[in-house]
């Protein structure tokens, strides 16, 4: 077993036996919608049935109408806009999707995204007096702002107003801008506070759309762009991301505006169901790598393009710079392993935080990452380069980074994120007091247990569970991701049903039978047990999701194989 399996288990008590006899479900359905709080049919209802009409009134967003208000004056009176926006795919979306929609309201509106190498995160003194050279009159910052309390200072000071969209923690002082939305303010009476930067965006263009006579439906053309930003960006996808991600789903799938298509075709998905997985493993990391290696205007680019062949040109463009980008994570990773291996006070510490000289800035949060899930520890690379170091950090579920580093801010220049996932720039001369006060910390709060890797199991059903209906019932329950994941399964006591197989880039493929039910199953880079299985009459249990796989025409229901136990 490569994860310790803890058991979510939520029996259908009797008061809920009306609920499941009106919905006519199974208690392995109803345990299924009871894990998700879901315990009366409304809930029910507005969670299988995600619409529109279920959004927030984004005026509850405090700084709403006076952000509308100034908007339409800079429309009407032909002032120039400027959409700033971070270098990711959450503030990617967030801009091209603002900048799109004013562009078609005739709006004077431009576009900028800072050089993470050269400028590095959200706005700068630099980037305000580009905007005074272009004699830009407002600025609406995506993704970023809510800690540029010196920058909006400067911009105010030459006459330009601040409109902040933003969803990271605010500090304790703001910037003194014309308006902030932001549903983690302190004074929001907003009620979901989970909305990703793009999110916060939309909610904007909502509320413009409205005052300005639009319908709700005008909005839908956009969603496609909400929701490769939310998705990408690992927010909650309950309440309202749950409804716009659907929405955007089913936008790409059936009607993706010509940048998502040409994004979809250069990357082989054409022809399949795009699903939030497929956005984070496959879309967002073709997106990223431009912000990553180059400059991620080109990204903007390709998601406004009306013209297909343009769209498509630009697309070759992020895929050559992804393979590019994979090699320089390999390489990175490699080293930080190194560090980590060859020094044991290193490789025990309870947080991994790794320095370099020179490692790129544009690729270390997608090897913390890596790092993070290898060793199931927080973990923080910091690129050293000049005397400065800028750093990522991603930590696991139970140790908030943020507060790490809040706690530890007097060592920091600047900081900024969430729980799981940040961004600091430190002096090298402060990074192994830093490393030090960091792992007492760490030492304090977590445990062994803490990392050792845990996989939450829903149930343990039989093969014979394992039908349409179920499979019908796990289509309703999507799109998956934090929050609301995929439901994992457990089978005991299963045959392999011949011999297993090693496919693709170390897959293992297997049948399994239980009760003279047979069912096909695939464990992605679960190669490495493979030996082990061809044993005959070899027993295992499974810890499994459920999907389709569809081959040559033919669908056919699989396990997508979590881990496995010998047995």
């Amino acid at each position: 077993m490569l994860y310790r399996w803890v058991f979510n288990h939520q029996k259908p008590g009797t008061q809920y036996a009306r609920l499941q006899q009106d919905l006519n479900v199974s208690s392995l359905l109803m345990e299924l919608l009871l894990v998700r709080n879901l315990d009366s049919m409304d809930k029910i209802e507005a969670f299988l049935n995600p619409e529109l009409s279920q959004l927030h009134d984004p005026y509850l967003l405090a700084g709403m109408e006076r952000a509308v208000e100034r908007i339409i004056h800079a429309l009407r009176e032909g002032e120039n806009i400027l959409i700033y926006g971070d270098y990711d795919v959450d503030g990617i979306t967030g801009v091209s999707l603002l900048y799109d929609a004013f562009f078609k309201l005739g709006g004077k509106v431009s576009f900028y995204i800072p050089n993470r190498v050269s400028e590095g995160y959200g706005l700068s003194e630099e980037s305000i007096k580009m905007a005074l050279r272009k004699k830009v009159d407002l600025i609406i910052t995506v993704d970023c702002g809510v800690t540029a309390v010196n920058e909006t200072k400067l911009a105010v000071s030459h006459g330009i107003d601040v409109v902040i969209c933003d969803h990271h923690v605010p500090a304790e002082i703001l910037p003194e801008a014309y308006a902030i939305l932001n549903p983690k303010l302190n004074t929001s009476r907003y009620p979901f506070k989970e909305l990703a930067g793009v999110g916060v965006a939309f909610k904007l263009l909502q509320a413009l759309f409205l005052t300005l006579g639009y319908t709700i439906e005008d909005l839908i053309p956009y969603l496609d762009l909400v929701a490769l930003g939310t998705a990408a960006d690992i927010v909650p996808l309950l309440d309202e991301n749950r409804i716009l991600v659907s929405y955007g789903l089913e936008r790409i799938n059936k009607n993706p505006r010509e940048g998502i298509f040409a994004l979809m075709e250069s990357s082989s998905l054409l022809g399949r169901e795009i699903t939030v997985s497929q956005i984070i493993y496959v879309l967002a990391p073709r997106l990223n790598a431009v912000g990553r290696m180059s400059n991620a205007k080109k990204a903007v680019h390709l998601l406004t393009s009306s013209n297909i062949q343009q769209a498509r040109n630009i697309a070759n463009v992020l895929e050559k710079e992804n393979k590019i980008r994979r090699g320089v994570d390999d390489l990175t990773c490699q080293e930080a392993t190194e560090l980590i291996e060859n020094d044991p006070v290193v490789g025990n510490a309870k947080i991994l935080i790794l320095a370099k000289e020179n490692w790129h800035p544009g690729v270390i949060g997608i090897v913390a990452s890596r790092i993070m899930e290898k060793y199931n520890r927080p973990t923080i690379l910091i690129s050293i380069s000049e005397g400065s170091g800028k750093g990522s950090a991603r930590s696991t579920l139970n140790f908030d980074i943020y507060e790490a580093l809040l706690k530890n801010s007097d060592l920091l220049e600047n900081f900024g994120g969430h729980k799981h996932a940040a961004g600091l720039t430190i002096k090298q001369n402060n990074v192994e007091i830093f490393k030090m006060r960091l792992e007492e910390y760490a030492e304090k709060l977590l445990s062994d247990e803490d990392f050792h890797p845990t996989l939450e199991v829903y149930s343990e059903i039989k093969l014979k569970n394992v039908d349409a209906e179920l499979l019908k019932w796990l289509k309703r329950l999507a799109p998956y991701g934090p929050h609301n994941r995929r439901p994992i399964f457990v089978t005991r006591n299963l045959t392999i049903v011949g011999n297993s197989e090693i496919v693709g880039d170390n897959h293992l493929r297997l049948k399994v039978r239980q009760d003279g039910i047979v069912i096909d199953a695939i464990g992605y880079r679960l190669g490495k047990i493979q030996p082990m299985l061809n044993k005959k009459d070899q027993k295992i249990d499974a810890a499994y999701v459920i999907e389709e796989n569809t081959w040559n025409g033919c669908t056919t229901i699989q396990m997508h194989i979590k881990d496995i136990d010998l047995l």
